[in-house]
């Protein structure tokens, strides 16, 4: 299949283009990371594909409205202690 036939088919069944989709996939895993493990960002982010914390930064500023960071602190688990 071209990437012109599959890129509409792919959007009418998902709702979004390849880029959009695989970008959220990679947001919603950073976030299960950050919410469960104390992995820094650069570790996170190149497991995730975004290659550098910076560029996962721009992803979580665009589409979640904060920084990974705020986000980790609003959702880790908190010490028990």
């Amino acid at each position: 299949m071209s990437p012109r036939t599959f890129a509409p088919r792919f959007r009418a069944e998902m709702g979004a283009t390849p880029r959009a989709w695989l970008n959220r996939q990679r947001l919603l895993r950073a976030q299960q990371l950050l919410e469960a493990s104390e992995e820094s960002l650069e570790t996170i982010a190149a497991e995730c594909g975004f290659g550098t914390a910076s560029v996962m930064r721009h992803h979580f500023a665009k589409t979640l409205k904060t920084t990974p960071t705020a986000y980790r602190r609003t959702f880790a688990p908190r010490d028990a202690s």
